[in-house]
């Protein structure tokens, strides 16, 4: 704590008002060109004049970042806030996300899992290793990627810490961006997680080195990156007894979180998740000045134009004095007069732009993934009072499976916007997706499994203008021997102006028909095994959204044919001299038969009253099975905290927020898959009904924001129950520190 508080004090020292300012970060209000540098609604960066309440600063070295996201399918840009925005900045720090949606096992970078269903939802026919999706807190995808365009080199250093050198939890990103030139733009990133965790064997090392970079000309345009990222996360099974946690007076010496016994040791789940992804485009289009109106003036008519003018200078200057000239030649000299009269408009000072009207599209993708599960333990000790199933020979565990997955997209592409007649954009595409696979068979010995998938679709959409945007994609897939697989997407949007503020209505939706991934088909293991003929799953969404200001209602809807889930059993066993009781556990895949719906409304809505702020998240969940689909019926998250400056430029927030969910039957951890499976119903325990309170005071000081924070402040030894995963407790009450600096040179 207290060289905690000696770094706070260091760090106000720096970042005093007498050392050197720099400009903020300027984001994009609505949709952009990275290249122009300028807004759809024809604003552009601010590049070093920069506002600070009522005072303008200068500096020396132009500062402006642009930073948007792409689609993977077609490479189009999406702007987006870049990772720099101070509010919120402390919940950076929780694996179950800023306003807490996830379940997670307890530690920094653990596994998690969503508790609100409309999460779940993501792009279709995308790449099947499972055992990634539950460290998204940790790996970037490429459709949430940053990229950047920056007028000065700019790098960004995040650090999170608590706790000591035996149970503390640190992590260290660095991002460094800049550009060469106006259109190429390069980056790369550093993250390095270690949470040592305050239970015993809950330790977690995660790192990522990544490579960015995009080029954006009229005519080209490319997006790349390249990550690779080592994941290792050690297991204990939970702790033997939630009584320790609950109810620690029934034991005759309170344990502490390092001293209660758990159910497993020298466990680990290692990964190793890379891949590169390049998605570019050609355009063809024409050179063109955009009119008042709206409508362009092809240069090209311009060019026609002044050959008419030289021409008929050529022909006056032939004539002159001669009287056999006719009608006809007076009649060009006329026209010649009026078309200097057209060269010489004054819409010849608009800037000359391309005009892309067509387009071809190349988007590659290669995922070259392992996973080992390792447990180096004898056939005596605890790994076997662990599992119930042993499929593989030998007394230790050491499961491994591997990855790779090529994926070549091609698309040609009509754009919106180059003719008054073009109101829509189209989009026609095929895809070939290759699998391969490898797993242990009975000897041990790695078997490749491969599979070819291909696809076909169309896209129709409008992206333009400031009222009306939609876009309507549908695409079949077969693996030549398999049909029936298709995927129909579409989204709405309309924006107008109503009292004040403008209001937003949207609507999404969705119609899904996929085969099982791989990995519910096959699995191979010491401790788990199946080969499953699974059928086709039918999901259905729908999404309709509302904005208003500070108010913002969802509706999200879905249903489910033939839904299929990993599943656990537990199996009573007795062991030892004393005849202790231990739940044996099982895991598989299994499939319904029937349907499955879920309802949620979400409403966010944010108060001001001079400083205090006070911002609320409420959603209602109901499902058709709880069983199938455990949800908590209702789910807050509300922040309550005033927003002041010191000194006129220490911008403050200081608050506390909580968490909260009604009970239900969570989703349990299981190693041997390395993700969440649904609790045997008969030994069923529920979670929930337990608030999760934090205090913090957040402060944002040019380029630098930083926290201090009392994390699970409201903790009590035997008081609620503080489990979000069944068996693993949360953390007790922890001061928590964070630092984000931005460096513009």
């Amino acid at each position: 704590m207290r060289a905690t508080l000696y770094r706070i004090l260091l760090l106000l020292v720096c970042l005093s008002p007498l050392s050197p300012s720099l400009a903020q970060i300027q984001r994009p209000t609505g949709g952009f060109s990275p290249l122009s540098g300028a807004n759809d609604d024809g604003s552009h960066w601010k590049d070093g004049t920069e506002e600070d309440g009522d005072a303008k600063q200068k500096t020396d070295v132009p500062v402006g970042l642009y930073v948007w996201q792409i689609d993977t399918r077609f490479g189009a840009v999406r702007p987006t806030e870049p990772d720099t925005v101070a509010h919120g900045f402390q919940n950076d720090a929780f694996n179950t996300g800023r306003t807490g949606r996830y379940n997670d096992t307890g530690n920094l970078g653990s596994p998690r899992q969503s508790r609100y269903f409309s999460d779940a939802a993501i792009q279709a026919f995308t790449p099947q290793f499972e055992f990634a999706r539950p460290y998204d807190y940790f790996i970037t995808s490429p459709e949430q990627w940053h990229f950047t365009n920056t007028k000065s080199p700019f790098m960004n250093i995040t650090y999170h810490e608590c706790g000591n050198k035996q149970n503390g939890e640190d992590r260290i990103k660095a991002i460094f961006a800049t550009n060469a030139g106006k259109r190429l733009g390069l980056g790369f990133k550093l993250d390095y997680l270690y949470g040592r965790g305050y239970y015993t064997s809950q330790s977690t090392a995660h790192f990522n080195g990544s490579l960015f970079g995009s080029y954006i000309a009229p005519r080209y345009q490319l997006h790349a990156i390249y990550y690779a990222n080592h994941l290792k996360n050690a297991e204990n099974g939970g702790i033997e007894d939630d009584d320790y946690v609950n109810r620690p007076e029934i034991f005759p010496t309170r344990y502490g979180t390092a001293d209660m016994p758990t159910r497993l040791s020298k466990t680990w789940n290692k990964l190793n998740v890379n891949t590169l992804f390049i998605t570019h485009r050609y355009s063809l289009g024409f050179e063109a000045r955009r009119l008042p109106d709206g409508r362009w003036k092809r240069t090209g008519a311009q060019t026609a134009l002044l050959k008419g003018v030289m021409a008929a200078d050529t022909t006056s200057q032939q004539t002159a004095g001669n009287p056999s000239v006719g009608v006809k030649d007076s009649v060009k000299t006329i026209k010649a007069d009026n078309v200097t009269a057209a060269v010489s408009d004054p819409t010849d000072s608009i800037p000359i732009e391309f005009v892309p009207v067509a387009g071809i599209i190349h988007t590659f993708r290669l995922d070259h993934d392992n996973r080992r599960l390792l447990s180096n333990l004898d056939a005596s000790a605890d790994n076997t009072t662990f599992w119930n199933d042993f499929y593989l020979p030998g007394d230790s565990v050491n499961d491994y499976t591997s990855h790779l997955h090529a994926q070549n997209l091609v698309a040609l592409e009509l754009r919106e916007g180059f003719n008054r007649w073009a109101k829509a954009g189209l989009r026609l595409f095929a895809r070939h997706d290759y699998y391969r696979y490898t797993l242990p068979d009975a000897q041990r010995r790695q078997t490749a499994y491969t599979e070819n998938y291909f696809s076909l679709g169309a896209q129709l959409l409008k992206s333009q203008g400031r009222t009306f945007h939609y876009h309507v994609l549908g695409e079949m897939r077969t693996s030549g021997s398999d049909w029936g697989e298709f995927n129909v997407e579409a989204d709405a949007d309309v924006r107008f102006k109503l009292g004040r503020d403008t209001m937003t209505l949207a609507l999404k939706g969705q119609m899904l028909n996929e085969r099982p991934t791989f990995y519910y088909r096959h699995y191979h293991g010491r401790n788990a095994w199946w080969d499953a003929e699974l059928d086709k799953r039918f999901t259905a969404r729908v999404t309709a959204e509302a904005a208003y200001g500070k108010t913002r209602l969802a509706v999200h809807l879905m249903t489910q044919q033939k839904p299929y889930f990993y599943r656990m059993t537990l199996t009573p066993a007795t062991i030892g001299s004393e005849g202790q009781t231990v739940m044996l556990r099982s895991v598989g895949v299994e499939q319904s038969a029937g349907n499955v719906s879920a309802f949620a409304a979400e409403l966010n809505r944010d108060f001001a009253f001079g400083p205090f702020r006070w911002e609320n998240q409420l959603t209602l969940q109901l499902t058709t099975d709880k069983k199938l689909q455990p949800l908590p019926l209702f789910t807050a998250y509300t922040n309550l905290y005033l927003h002041f400056k010191i000194a006129g430029v220490l911008t403050t927030d200081l608050g506390a927020d909580a968490r909260f969910y009604t009970e239900y039957e969570a989703p349990d951890y299981e190693p041997a898959i390395g993700g969440f499976a649904l609790q045997d119903s008969r030994y069923a325990v529920k979670t929930g009904n337990y608030p999760i309170v934090n205090v913090y005071a957040n402060f944002h000081l040019k380029h630098t924001r930083f926290y201090l924070m009392a994390s699970h402040v409201n903790y009590s030894s035997g008081g609620g129950n503080p489990f979000v995963t069944p068996h693993y407790p949360l953390n007790r009450m922890v001061i928590r520190f964070g630092l984000s600096w931005n460096f513009f040179n």
